[in-house]
């Protein structure tokens, strides 16, 4: 190979590099950016006040729903003052979790970056990032964060669609909630008794057909 092809080719590599680090760079800083706030407000008119959405909950990996279709979840949504929306969960439990989780987190609403803009195709999506939420097995507190937690919640939504999609991850336990993407159904709310009445005969049915107890 002559000199100068090995000084184009060191070239090219060279600037690769620099483009993809760069890249990188924007992206980092991309993820700290807000949304355009017409995607804020958007978010506040459909992330608001109780939402039932389907979710499965897993221990160490193993489903506890075990239903294909989840389990009628009851979240609560409000908005802080600084901008933050608190994601609410109380005494959830379902199958044979052996006790009742609260959590409160209060998250960020971000642009998507680039490999997420892949997953997402489209427009009208964010997300919200929530770290360090506050997790209790009693119920009794009711802070939004708890420092040195290390549970978090990562999810993205569609503020055209209202599509959403989130993981809580607790921390405890390995204990894990995903509710998977689906469309928000404000309707839900009304129905959740029943919904819930129901998903606790069908998952009895499916223990029986899968010899759990």
């Amino acid at each position: 190979m002559s000199k100068m092809k090995k000084l184009y080719f060191l070239f090219s590599f060279l600037m690769a590099t620099v483009i993809g680090l760069s890249s990188c760079e924007s992206d980092d800083s991309l993820t700290n950016e807000p949304p355009a706030q017409e995607y804020i407000d958007k978010a506040k008119e459909i992330l608001v006040g109780d939402i039932v959405l389907s979710t499965r909950a897993t221990m160490s990996g193993v489903d506890k729903t075990l239903l294909e279709s989840g389990c009628p979840t009851k979240f609560s949504f409000t908005w802080r003052e600084d901008g933050m929306m608190v994601l609410d969960l109380s005494d959830f439990t379902v199958g044979a979790m052996p006790f009742a989780i609260t959590f409160r987190c209060a998250t960020k609403f971000m642009q998507l970056n680039s490999w997420e803009k892949d997953e997402y195709p489209g427009s009208g999506w964010v997300k919200f990032v929530g770290t360090d939420g506050n997790v209790t097995t009693s119920g009794d507190d009711a802070a939004d964060n708890q420092e040195g937690s290390g549970a978090r919640v990562d999810g993205f939504l569609n503020v055209d669609t209202k599509q959403v999609e989130f993981i809580v991850d607790y921390n405890m336990m390995n204990v894990r909630t995903e509710t998977f993407l689906q469309t928000i159904d404000p309707t839900r709310i009304d129905r959740f008794e029943e919904e819930f009445a129901q998903y606790e005969k069908d998952l009895e049915e499916a223990k029986k057909e899968q010899g759990k107890n």
